[in-house]
């Protein structure tokens, strides 16, 4: 398995270690629901350095991420930032990725951790006919993810003009950490660091890129400002709250964009690979519909099927106990015609049904 550069730092801190799409990460250091409530009541800090980094330049790199995903990334501004579905020919979802406009002809994209060699290769399957070039510096680099209600004036306190980093905007900030001499890309973050407005957990807060040899330095300064370091269990269990998708898991190349219910993030005014599909799919109005359920008991998990009126209606992707409702919540697909807001259903649950109710998310 690979290790981020914060591995003897969750070692140090006492994490529980555990696989993750390729990687050693932590998965708690003390209690996922502690770490869970102190992003949604303070701050929290987690290393997602796991996350791919795709390093796009050339004349068509804009043009090249707007034909590979649902996104106009041409339309960007530079120091914007843009979520988007890379599809195959039959509209599925292979991941979902964030990219950063960081110049006029610069992108870097964050692909997932688990999917980020099969991106790479299907970006580089499709290259012919475009000035861009591609570097990976996943191994390079280190994000780590600062969330919670506090985090920006913690992060005031760290650097004022990272503190003012809006949502889904990003900006090359000097936040004090030691110098690195790099070239190439890397030499972008020898003196700043890459912040942006973005996150998986639903509060306010910021991801951070620098290089990995500052990366225990950031963690630590962090860390003495007051957040909480989190592993990946409070992670997903805050994602799952908010109704946020897991790659891999929530979809597999199996679901497309409509299916999902954020058809918003399709922008229609180019053409990308999967648009077809998508349009087709859209006329015909027959493909499933994905919805949340809340139980008052029990857990449901991931492939625990869901009825209605005694037949099977579709099958949970994603669930867990919500540590601030302190109850059940999944996430499902399931048949249209049977996805209605407050309907009741009932989930199988290591063969006890339990009682639901049909919502839209976020739960929180």
């Amino acid at each position: 398995m690979k290790r981020t550069a914060l591995y003897d730092e969750h070692v140090r801190l006492g994490a529980r270690m555990t696989e993750f799409g390729g990687w050693e990460m932590p998965v708690m250091y003390d209690s996922i629901v502690k770490e869970h409530m102190a992003v949604r009541e303070h701050a929290g800090i987690f290393d997602v350095s796991h996350m791919g980094d795709l390093y796009l330049r050339g004349r068509d790199a804009g043009k090249f991420l707007s034909r590979l995903t649902t996104g106009n990334f041409e339309r960007m501004d530079v120091g914007d930032a843009k979520y988007a579905h890379v599809l195959n020919e039959e509209g599925k979802i292979k991941d979902d990725v964030i990219a950063y406009r960081i110049s006029e002809d610069e992108y870097l994209c964050i692909p997932n951790a688990g999917p980020t060699p099969m991106i790479e290769q299907w970006f580089e399957s499709h290259m012919e006919g475009f000035d861009v070039k591609m570097e990976n510096h996943t191994d390079n680099l280190v994000c780590i993810a600062f969330q919670g209600p506090d985090a920006r004036k913690i992060m005031e306190d760290i650097s004022p003009e990272a503190a003012e980093v809006k949502f889904f905007k990003s900006k090359w900030v000097d936040l004090g950490l030691k110098k690195m001499e790099r070239g190439g890309f890397q030499g972008l973050f020898s003196e700043k660091s890459l912040v942006s407005g973005t996150g998986y957990t639903g509060e306010d807060g910021f991801e951070i890129i620098a290089l990995g040899g500052q990366g225990v330095e950031l963690w630590n300064r962090l860390r003495e400002k007051g957040a909480r370091p989190c592993g990946l269990g409070a992670r997903d269990t805050l994602r799952l709250e908010k109704g946020f998708w897991l790659s891999g898991q929530d979809f597999n190349e199996d679901r497309t964009t409509l299916e999902t219910g954020w058809d918003f993030i399709i922008e229609w005014d180019h053409d990308f690979i999967g648009r077809k599909a998508l349009e087709e799919q859209k006329e015909r109005g027959d493909h499933d519909r994905w919805m949340g359920i809340i139980l008052e008991k029990g857990i449901p998990r991931h492939g625990s099927l869901v009825y209605r009126n005694g037949e099977e209606i579709g099958v949970v992707t994603s669930g867990t106990k919500s540590p601030v409702l302190g109850k059940g919540i999944a996430m499902a697909y399931l048949k249209r015609e049977s996805a209605k807001k407050g309907e009741s259903v009932l989930v199988d649950i290591r063969g006890r049904m339990a009682e639901g109710v049909l919502t839209k998310p976020p739960f929180v």
